[in-house]
This record gives structure tokens, C-alpha cells and sequence, in this order.
């Protein structure tokens, strides 16, 4: 229910639970901050009235020492914490909530009222003793938790760790999977501290011990690695199990109370972008965009030890900022680092990708910095040193024209080519030129995860490197979505993942790892001069090739399919790694969809546990015995087979399936007619139902009869029921 309420420019940050009516009026959700026309004009008045008129101080005067004072007031959802300075503002408060109440409608409710002195002066009178008070010694309720006067919260934390931990340990011992676990510590363990997490940012401590609980829970104990942490934590859509962070929790607050404060004074947001800018500089070792800022070591410093400010430096770190580039002047401009994707116009990617063009976009800048000592002629440097360039800027003109014609702010550029430009200092961009999320309000937690997932994986979607190029990012969508259908098992999508991922233990893999002897292939006659990459490892030496052909042929022979109907193209690495999609497609009834599914998952899965019991064996006796490609294809075969369904030996499945069922249900149908006719019927009526059953059973296939007498089918009555019946 936190919040943050400041003199000009105040929001308000709901972390509470929202009443369904201010859901509808406003659109809220729980985390989304109050932009709202309806609290600036029913609960701001309330607010600033409470100054005006006395009763609350402001917190300049309660705390002269602090960064500037930029909060005056601590606002809730429905709940305000207001600062007074003796038992007599109470009255006054009293009778501002019922001016309040007859202008607005609002009602105030002062049962719940807590009094928590402050200084020595507070004097309990007539007024204060209708209301708790907090004594010396004595701790507080908030949120359930107790909490001291004095601010100490290592309690409080410990009590919601040890809430975390004996959750888990209520479910350690029960049979779930890995992403059942993850369930169970979404919807239950991580569910009941949500809200403990969202009023306030916790130290770094707590979020340490708390992600290792729920990953020991989750993982199966300490004996984890920091690939199967980072797996934990990824989002189901991107391969992983989508458990939630209480680091992309922590992380989401920071980004709330930060866009809270960011835009009202710059005393606040400048160094929060010096360290979002800083971050980005250092990674592209371009020159600093912020060397003119006059910022002391000291008030950075602070931010830095504080708790809460240390959450929010880090978010900045990690945040890219996007600018508004028609608000922008041409000092502002010459102060931005070349590699923010908004300088640019959409599809205009290439210009901050490529690092030929970012370095002549730095020497941009460095023409256009004014010299000091010598007035406003237009002078640069070299890159490397600090030495004054005489050169006109006439030659310089080519450098700047291959980038700047791809900014959105190209025509503030001057033109270097007319006349020597009089070049300002750069400046520090004002606030309205910024938003760091490039989101729309309000922010609500879904899309503030969003966020902090592409901020933790930036390099997610280029890790996966098995994605053609040009594929749509609904063609990415559908991949995933069918790599986790229910037809695969679990130990199959995880090689699939693999595989996509380019984290396939392959033996140049398990050389540079030290677990293996050489890197070279076992299967394309230990050729030295062959590097096994994952292409090789699934589809470029000879043996996976031949698998693989062996592997098609089973499927299209089971799907009724001729070779020569079929593209080759259908069947590349590419389609084979996207679980052949043109196949697929080829009929859109879930059989065909199970079927190509269970080829491939099998197919990736029998292919490697092969290729890995080779290089297994290698290294423990150094015998090279891969098995013969008959044999494995068998295996497959059988595997294929008994999972999808199919009669061995069978073509043309689906025609026969129906022709059984159909052949069975006259059989059936024929014998119950018999028996119930055998007693009053004539025996001619009877042989003749006999005589048409045998001569239908005799006409089926050896499977058919196979299948027609088993015992569980129960086409003959049995005894103990015909004996009841009266039938003997």
C-alpha cells in the first residue's frame, strides 16, 4: 500500500489490494501507480490541506538533515501516515476529514489509528489516550509483522524468510516434478510475501536467501549449477520453468518508487541516469555522455549504502532509458551515448549495431566539442589523443552524413559544410526528454516483469541460436508452444531445449570443459581434423545424417506418405530443429500433429543418448563401438510404434483402425443377438445369426481374429451370469 507523495508531480503507488469500485473508475491493479483525475481531486486536496491548515508537518522541518527532503508525506491507497506535532492536531484532523467527507464523499476511518511518538515532547492527554500509542520498547503491526521505532527490520525479514522456508519444507517430501514444485512455490510459498515485498525493498541479504530456498525446493538441494538457477528462474515461454524472482519482485518495486521520484526534481533522477548512461558507456567504451555533471562522490555514496537506494541504483544500471527526440535541443543531443535504440527511427537498427558506424558517430561528437580557449570556432580531436585538429569541418562532413541521416533528431545536426558552427556545451537532457521505461501507464506488474525478464536475459533471444533467419517472433511463439505439448516427455524437451539453446554436451563441449580427451568426432573415423560443433553433433556427420534418413522413412511409411510426394526442403537441419513445421502443416488434425511430435522428440532424444554413451565408453576404456545404424533405428522404430499407437507391420493404419472397430462392433452386435434369441427362437433363426458371425470372423485379417477372441471383450456371457439369467 506504500506510496510517495511529493510537492509538484505526485503519484501514487498502490501496492495494496484495490476495492472493485476504484478498479473500474480507475483501471487499477495491484502495483500500478495513481495517475488518476479521481485521487488528484479527492485525495490530493486532502493532502495538501493537511499543511495548510496545521496539522501536519512537513518533513523538512521533522527531518532538516536529510537528502533535501523530497517526500512531504507518505500516502497510501486508502490509509495516510502524516506527521504532527502534538495531540491537538488530532481535533483539527477530525475536523478536516468531515470537511473532506461534505466536499468529496469520502470517509475517514480513525478506528484503526496508531499513534508512534517520535520525540520527547509528546504529552498523552484526554485526546491521544482514545488512540493506541506505541511506548518506549514496544513494536508495532504492520502487514501482520512487528516492526520497532527504531527502524531496525532484521527481524521482520528473518520472521518472512522463515515463512518462505517452512512452506517448502511442508512440501519437500512430496513426488512433484520440477515444474509442479514451481507451481506449488508460485501459487503458495512466493503468492503469501508478495504483498510483504511490494510496501518495501528488503536488503540484498534476504533476497539471497530467499531465491536459494526456493531453488533448493525446486531443484532438488544445494548439488545445483548456476546454468539449472538461471533455468529455474527463466520464463516457461522461453524454455525455462518460470519460477518468480524475489529479485525481478525487488527489482519491480525499485522501478515503481524510481519513475515515482525520477521526473519532479533533478537532484534525484540525474544520478539514477548517470548510473543507467554509465552502464551502457562502459559496455560500448565510448566517451562519458556526463562528464559536465556536478555531482560529489558524497551524495552518490549515499545512494549507494542506503538499502533502498542501492535497489534503485541498481535498476538504473540495468535501464534503458528511452528519449523523446523532438523534445530534444542540439546540446542535449551532442550529450547522448550512439547506442540508444530510440535515437534512431524504427527499422533504423543497423545504424547502433554496427560498430563502424557508432565509431564515427563518437567522432560526431567530438567536432561538435566546443575548445574553451579558443571561442566558438568550430575544432575537434583525434580519437587516441588530445591534440587541437586544424582541419575544416568540410572534410569531416562524410563522417556524421552516414549516421545522422537515420536519427530522428538529424535536423538539429548543424551543417558543417556552409560555415564553421557555433558548437555549444553539451547539456544534461531535462526530464520531460525522458521515459526509462518506455511503457505505458500504468505500470502494472505484469508488464513491469516483462521488463525485468528482457533486462536479466538480455541476450535471451540471440542465445537461441537454432532460429532460422527471418522468423517471425508468432513463429517463435508456436515453437515453444509445441516443444511443451503433452506428447514429449520431459527428459525429450529438455535435449530439444538443448539443442536450441547451443548447450548440447558435445565433445568439443566436454574438452574445453576438461571431460573430455580430444574434441574431435567418434563417429566419422576419429578424423582429427573434424571440430564436433551441435550442427555436426545432430545432423552433419555422417552416421546423424543416416539416422535421420532412416527416421523419415519409418514416419512418412506410417503416415501413408510416399518420399516422392514430399519437398525435400521439408526435411533440412533447419525444419528438422523447428520440429518440422511443412509437415505439420500438411494436416492439422491432432494424430498428424502427435505423430511428427513423437518422431522428432524421440528422434533428438535417441540420436543423443547414443552419440553420449559413445563418448561415455571412449573415455572409460578408449574403445570407439558406436552401435550399428540398423540397430538403433530398430530401437526408434519400437520406441515410435508402441508410443503412437501403431499395429507393427501395418501400412495404411487409419483405414484399418476404422475397419476393426467396425468389423468388432458387428462381431459383438451378432453374438449378444444369438444368445438373447437362443431361448424362444426357432433354430433356424439361431444357426443363421451363427452361421453370419463365423462367416464375418473368418473374413478378417489374422490380427482381427486375434483381437476379436480376446477375453476382454467379453463376447460370451459368463457363467455365473448366464446362471442367474436362467439361461442354464
Amino acid at each position: 500500500m506504500e506510496s510517495a507523495q511529493i510537492t509538484l508531480g505526485v503519484r501514487y503507488l498502490v501496492n495494496g489490494f484495490p476495492t472493485d469500485l476504484v478498479r473500474l473508475l480507475c483501471g487499477l491493479g495491484q502495483g500500478d501507480p495513481l495517475s488518476c483525475p479521481v485521487w488528484n481531486i479527492t485525495f490530493q486536496p486532502f493532502l495538501d490541506a493537511l499543511v495548510r491548515r496545521g496539522i501536519a508537518l512537513d518533513l523538512q522541518k521533522v527531518w532538516p538533515g536529510g537528502p533535501r527532503a523530497q517526500l512531504t508525506h507518505l500516502a497510501f491507497a486508502d490509509d495516510a501516515v502524516v506527521v504532527v506535532e502534538s495531540p491537538a492536531a488530532l481535533s483539527k484532523l477530525q475536523t478536516l476529514s468531515q470537511t473532506w467527507y461534505e466536499a468529496t464523499n469520502g470517509k475517514t476511518n480513525t478506528d484503526k489509528t496508531l499513534v508512534l511518538p517520535l520525540g520527547p515532547n509528546w504529552l498523552r492527554d484526554e485526546t491521544a489516550q482514545a488512540l493506541p500509542t506505541v511506548q518506549e520498547g514496544e513494536s508495532f503491526k504492520w502487514c501482520g509483522h512487528a516492526f520497532f521505532r527504531h527502524g531496525d527490520s532484521k527481524l521482520f525479514w528473518t520472521h518472512v524468510l522463515d515463512r518462505i522456508k517452512a512452506k517448502t519444507r511442508a512440501a519437500r517430501d512430496r513426488t512433484l516434478s520440477p515444474s509442479g514444485k514451481v507451481f506449488y512455490a508460485n501459487a503458495h510459498i512466493i503468492s503469501t510475501v508478495l504483498h510483504v515485498l511490494s510496501f518495501d525493498i528488503p536488503p540484498q541479504w534476504f533476497i539471497k536467501a530467499a531465491e536459494t530456498a526456493l531453488t533448493d525446493f525446486v531443484w532438488g538441494g544445494a548439488g545445483r549449477n548456476t546454468v539449472a538457477r538461471d533455468f529455474v528462474f527463466q520464463a516457461r515461454e522461453d524454455g525455462g520453468l518460470g519460477l518468480i524472482s524475489i529479485g525481478d519482485i525487488v527489482h519491480s518495486v525499485a522501478l515503481r518508487f524510481w519513475d515515482a521520484v525520477a521526473g519532479s526534481d533533478e537532484a534525484i533522477w540525474a544520478p539514477l541516469a548517470r548510473e543507467s548512461w554509465r552502464c551502457l558507456v562502459a559496455a560500448t567504451r565510448d566517451f562519458s555522455p556526463w562528464g559536465f555533471f556536478s555531482s560529489t562522490a558524497r551524495v552518490e555514496k549515499l545512494y549507494r549504502d542506503s538499502t533502498r537506494w542501492g535497489a534503485v541504483v541498481a535498476a538504473a544500471r540495468v535501464t534503458v532509458p528511452t528519449i523523446k527526440s523532438e523534445l530534444l535541443t542540439l546540446p542535449e543531443l551532442l550529450s547522448l551515448p550512439p547506442r540508444l535504440p530510440s535515437l534512431y527511427a524504427e527499422g533504423a537498427q543497423h545504424a547502433y549495431d554496427d560498430a563502424d558506424a557508432v565509431a564515427k558517430f563518437a567522432q560526431i561528437a567530438d567536432l561538435y566539442w566546443r575548445d574553451e580557449g579558443k571561442g566558438w570556432a568550430l575544432v575537434g580531436h583525434r580519437r587516441g589523443f588530445w591534440q587541437h585538429s586544424k582541419e575544416p569541418a568540410l572534410q569531416h562532413e562524410h563522417v556524421w552524413s552516414r549516421v545522422g541521416q537515420l536519427l530522428k533528431a538529424k535536423a538539429l545536426l548543424p551543417k558543417t559544410a556552409l560555415r564553421p558552427a557555433r558548437i555549444p556545451l553539451k547539456e544534461a537532457p531535462r526530464p520531460r526528454c525522458f521515459n526509462f521505461f518506455g511503457l505505458s501507464r500504468p505500470f502494472t506488474i505484469r508488464k513491469l516483469r516483462r521488463l525485468v525478464n528482457k533486462v536479466r536475459f538480455p541476450g535471451r533471444e540471440d542465445r537461441v541460436k537454432r532460429f532460422p533467419d527471418g522468423t517471425s517472433q508468432s513463429d517463435r511463439k508456436r515453437f515453444w508452444r509445441w516443444l511443451h505439448d503433452r506428447f514429449a516427455s520431459a527428459v525429450e524437451q529438455d535435449t530439444h531445449w538443448r539443442l536450441m539453446y547451443d548447450v548440447t554436451p558435445t565433445r568439443k563441449r566436454q574438452h574445453t570443459q576438461g571431460h573430455a580427451s580430444s574434441p574431435t568426432c567418434l563417429f566419422c573415423g576419429n578424423d582429427a581434423a573434424v571440430i564436433e560443433t551441435v550442427s555436426h553433433y545432430f545432423f552433419e556427420c555422417a552416421y546423424s545424417t543416416s539416422f535421420w534418413g532412416g527416421v523419415l522413412r519409418i514416419l512418412l511409411d506410417k503416415l501413408g506418405i510416399e518420399d516422392t510426394d514430399v519437398d525435400p526442403s521439408t526435411f533440412t537441419p533447419e525444419q528438422l530443429t523447428m520440429g518440422l513445421p511443412l509437415l505439420r502443416g500438411r494436416g492439422r488434425t491432432t494424430s498428424k500433429w502427435m505423430w511428427v511430435r513423437l518422431a522428432c522428440a524421440i528422434g533428438f532424444q535417441r540420436l543423443h543418448l547414443l552419440r553420449w554413451r559413445v563418448h561415455q565408453r571412449f573415455e572409460l576404456d578408449n574403445v570407439v563401438a558406436p552401435p550399428s545404424l540398423p540397430s538403433a533405428l530398430r530401437a526408434f522404430e519400437r520406441d515410435f510404434l508402441s508410443r503412437a499407437g501403431f499395429v507393427p507391420g501395418v501400412r495404411d493404419w487409419e483405414w484399418k483402425a476404422a475397419h476393426l472397430s467396425l468389423s468388432l462392433l458387428c462381431a459383438v452386435a451378432i453374438f449378444v443377438l444369438g444368445w438373447i434369441g437362443k431361448p424362444g427362437r426357432s433354430s433356424l433363426r439361431w444357426r443363421l445369426y451363427r452361421s453370419f458371425a463365423l462367416v464375418k470372423i473368418y473374413g478378417m485379417d489374422r490380427e482381427e481374429r486375434s483381437l476379436v477372441f480376446l477375453p476382454a471383450l467379453e463376447t460370451q456371457p459368463r457363467e455365473d451370469i448366464r446362471r442367474c439369467r436362467g439361461d442354464e
